[in-house]
């Protein structure tokens, strides 16, 4: 009889448990009053229509979303996947890119990035209301040319399908947004990134026949705090590579995607000296979450004069140590792993290391060249091999983009010249919010506000350089030339 009692509890609890997840993520979906008021507020900033689908849709533009414009690196690999044969759409290579016959929309959420950070203070509901709200943007009609305009452009084109680029919105997002979708009635496919990147780990991992493979994450901290990665990694390995036993370690680029779109809450090319605690929120020697270990200092090999600010203190000790420049971000992401790896891993080394923040990519010369300077110190040689294979999730992303619309039947015969870019900047008519001198969020107001509020903190504005700075424009134009030529 106790054995009867026994089984069948072990059979009723999975099932319970999974009763009550269910029921705790359609509770937090509940929470967030936008995917219903979305729908039912004819007078909401935020109401959507669906009435575009109910006709056929193929020809609509694809969609894609990051936190800022670290995004595009995703986009450039969908404009230049060539994996399909465009006559059969079966694999294999023709000369001709993929979705030469598509256009899209990109959307960069540059106000209220970076989204690694909402976790971390707390606002993680907030954050996945910025993603159903990105969702919403682009599956709507509506935009502004100014964030000064009152009354929106209405002529945007709905998307027929969404790529979410952002690993931090993946995490926290993704299944919110295909919820709200199913309640809202929108027959678009959403995908995220996280799981592309987990796939093409375990595919290197078995084509190499690595036999004790350890796979770094490089990821922002929201990122890192969801555990998508090494969940998706291990569950996979699980069902296609049972034999293996992976481990993976996480290390989160503090500040890194901030720096690399210019936020200035990580980096000022302006400043001359250390700036004060409310103006810097980038690692330092006093912090208690992401510290900069002193002991680390050589490791490190930071870039100086302006990139780096130092302050002493009476006694002459170092008080204050605040990064100024993307390579340092870099290279204190990357000594932070290897130090990681070299006290919990000893045994193994670095073979695979995922680019999972879709701003990562911009600096791979960087994250490799750091890597080379470590393996020259001892303590680090055997652990950092000759070559580490970079895994970046967005080419499997754009591969599975393609299938996903065969299946669907929703390959268009469209032109890639009329995508359009749009970015969202402070809206300056609410009274409610706090806007700088550089036409930003500060950090206090950015990461405090509240879900629910029904505010429109932001305006979503066509690209222009009003909003991107040269340095980012450049760095387009070099890194990412076939979204740089759509984008002119």
């Amino acid at each position: 009889m106790m054995r009867k009692i026994v089984l069948l509890v072990l059979v009723i609890l999975p099932a319970i448990f999974t009763f009550l997840q269910c029921s705790h993520d359609s509770d937090n979906n509940n929470d967030l009053t936008i995917i219903s008021s979305s729908v039912s507020d004819l007078n909401s900033p935020f109401y959507l229509s669906t009435d575009t689908y109910k006709s056929k849709h193929k020809e609509l533009p694809i969609g894609v979303f990051d936190s800022g414009t670290g995004g595009l690196a995703v986009l450039e690999a969908i404009l230049t996947l060539d994996e399909f044969n465009n006559t059969t759409n079966i694999p294999g290579s023709d000369g001709i890119p993929d979705f030469i016959s598509e256009s899209f929309i990109y959307l960069a959420d540059e106000a209220n990035m970076p989204y690694g950070r909402y976790d971390a203070e707390g606002k993680a509901e907030f954050l996945r209301e910025l993603v159903v709200k990105d969702v919403i943007f682009l599956a709507g009609t509506k935009y502004y040319m100014s964030p000064d305009d009152k009354t929106p452009q209405t002529n945007k084109l709905p998307v027929k399908e969404i790529v979410i680029a952002c690993n931090t919105a993946t995490a926290y997002g993704l299944e919110t947004v295909k919820d709200a979708a199913q309640i809202w009635g929108l027959p678009v496919k959403i995908t995220g990134i996280i799981e592309a990147g987990a796939k093409d780990a375990i595919r290197v991992v078995k084509d190499g026949d690595i036999k004790e493979p350890l796979i770094a994450v490089f990821a922002t901290e929201g990122t890192c705090s969801s555990g998508g990665y090494p969940k998706t990694i291990i569950g996979q390995a699980g069902e296609y590579l049972p034999d293996i036993n992976i481990k993976v370690v996480q290390q989160a680029g503090i500040g890194l995607a901030g720096a690399i779109d210019g936020d200035i809450n990580y980096i000022d090319p302006i400043a001359a000296r250390a700036r004060s605690a409310d103006k810097y929120f980038g690692p330092d020697i006093g912090t208690k979450d992401y510290p900069l270990d002193i002991r680390l200092w050589e490791d490190y090999n930071f870039a100086g004069e302006n990139e780096l600010f130092i302050k002493t203190g009476p006694e002459g000790d170092t008080s204050i140590v605040q990064l100024n420049s993307v390579r340092n971000y870099v290279r204190y992401m990357v000594t932070s792993l290897v130090k990681n790896v070299s006290e919990n891993y000893p045994d193994r080394s670095i073979d695979i290391a995922i680019l999972g923040c879709t701003h990562y990519p911009y600096e791979e010369n960087e994250i490799r060249n750091h890597f080379k300077y470590l393996k020259n110190k001892p303590e680090y040689k055997n652990i950092i091999p000759d070559s580490i294979i970079f895994i970046d999730p967005s080419i499997s992303l754009a591969s599975t983009l393609y299938t996903n619309l065969v299946s669907s039947d929703l390959l268009a015969n469209n032109s890639i010249n009329k995508s359009e870019f749009y970015i969202s900047v402070p809206n300056t008519l609410l009274k409610e919010n706090i806007i700088d001198e550089n036409m930003e969020f500060p950090y206090n107001w950015k990461y405090g506000r509240n879900i629910n509020s029904g505010l429109q903190y932001v305006k979503i504005v066509p690209f222009s350089e009003q909003w991107i700075d040269a340095e980012i424009r450049e760095r387009i134009k070099v890194n990412l030339p076939a979204t740089y030529n759509i984008m002119k």
